[in-house]
């Protein structure tokens, strides 16, 4: 810093001391060749001279530029005696590797001595076949040869080490390896979802949904990212609530999301409501099987069940499971009645819960009409 500040002091000085000499007398120059002749105010022809020196210098980096260019992206055939060796080498490697042939490949292009971009891309292909393999000394030789390459080959060498890492069941090294790598691809971004899937990250994966372009994969981890909180948060059912809410509408109403939801409730009660929504937008018999089990079997799950029976008409299960609330409330008449038109509809558990209610009740005659109808059903199947 002192330094800078003599320097400083001197040139303006001097600049000063020219200053006042200069306006005395600025002078003129006066340039003559062969018949022609030139003359100037001192003034105009250092403007002309610093100008012809910028530019003359601009020129200059610009050359050096471009040849640096040409001379970092050129194979040097001059300076590589061994260029027709590596070029066979790599031949042998890559027609190995479509065949499928990884100890092959490995060994070709372990041999492979050119610089450059060249020996960057064949060493990824190398990484992948030496983890096709499963020799990871040799996968990390081929990395690390790839990692001293150009930007963009040591990116592809840092997404194929997560790839692999991924693949062994190290999410962690999979997620510190893809943070290195500047900007996304879909290809990134997909390693990454299943990389915070893996570890357990379901926030991360739902705060990274809007990098997924494509609907159908966005629903896919959104999905999986769901299941995973359900999971980890069983029995607590305020926590279990408010991440049910926060998800988007079309995964709320997805059956296999609201059935995991409602299997990690402690107070399966609590998500009747949500069961009874879904049924009424979407009949579906998982959940008509879950809500009769968390339901409170009176007469408003009666109710429910009637409703629906009347939209599905032809629907076995429906009498069934009402036929089964009036036999636990002692109405046997309306049980033996739905526990019937279950059977007769085709639901071979009915026929069963029919039996079972006869045999219960002493009355074997009818327990014996029902074994005959099962009896020639089976015949009737062979």
């Amino acid at each position: 810093m002192i330094r800078f500040l003599i320097l400083f002091l001197l040139i303006f000085f001097s600049a000063f001391l020219l200053a006042v000499l200069v306006e005395k007398d600025a002078g003129f120059v006066f340039l003559s060749y062969d018949n022609h002749f030139f003359r100037t105010n001192i003034w105009i022809f250092a403007a002309l001279f610093l100008i012809s020196f910028l530019a003359f210098y601009v020129l200059i980096r610009v050359v050096l530029s471009v040849f640096r260019l040409f001379k970092n992206d050129r194979i040097d055939l001059a300076h590589q005696s061994y260029e027709k060796s590596d070029l066979d080498e790599i031949e042998e490697g890559l027609m190995a590797f479509f065949e499928r042939d990884y100890n092959s490949v490995v060994s070709h292009f372990i041999k492979v001595k050119t610089k450059g971009s060249l020996q960057g891309i064949i060493s990824l292909f190398g990484a992948k076949s030496a983890e096709k393999i499963g020799d990871t000394d040799l996968q990390k030789i081929f990395l690390g040869l790839a990692k001293k390459e150009k930007r963009e080959v040591k990116k592809r060498a840092d997404l194929l080490e997560a790839q692999i890492a991924l693949k062994r069941g190290e999410p962690d090294l999979a997620i510190e390896r893809l943070a290195r790598i500047k900007g996304q691809t879909k290809l990134s971004v997909s390693i990454k979802m299943k990389a915070l899937l893996e570890a357990k990250r379901w926030q991360d994966v739902l705060k990274n949904l809007p990098l997924i372009e494509v609907p159908k994969d966005r629903s896919f981890f959104e999905n999986k990212a769901a299941l995973v909180a359900f999971d980890q948060n069983k029995k607590k059912d305020k926590l279990l609530s408010n991440i049910f809410s926060s998800f988007s509408q079309e995964l709320r109403e997805d059956p296999e999301i609201i059935l995991a939801y409602i299997e990690a409730l402690q107070e399966k009660l609590k998500g009747e409501a949500i069961l009874i929504s879904a049924i009424d937008s979407d009949f579906d018999v998982d959940l008509i099987n879950c809500y009769f089990e968390v339901s409170k079997k009176d007469r408003e799950t009666l109710n429910h069940l009637t409703r629906w029976e009347t939209n599905q008409p032809g629907n076995s299960l429906l009498p069934l499971l009402k036929g089964k609330i009036y036999e636990a409330h002692g109405e046997d008449v309306l049980a033996e009645e739905f526990f019937t038109k279950s059977k007769d509809l085709g639901n071979s558990a009915a026929s069963h819960e029919l039996l079972r209610f006869f045999v219960t009740r002493g009355n074997l005659k009818k327990a014996r009409q029902v074994v005959s109808a099962l009896e020639e059903h089976l015949l009737s199947r062979l």
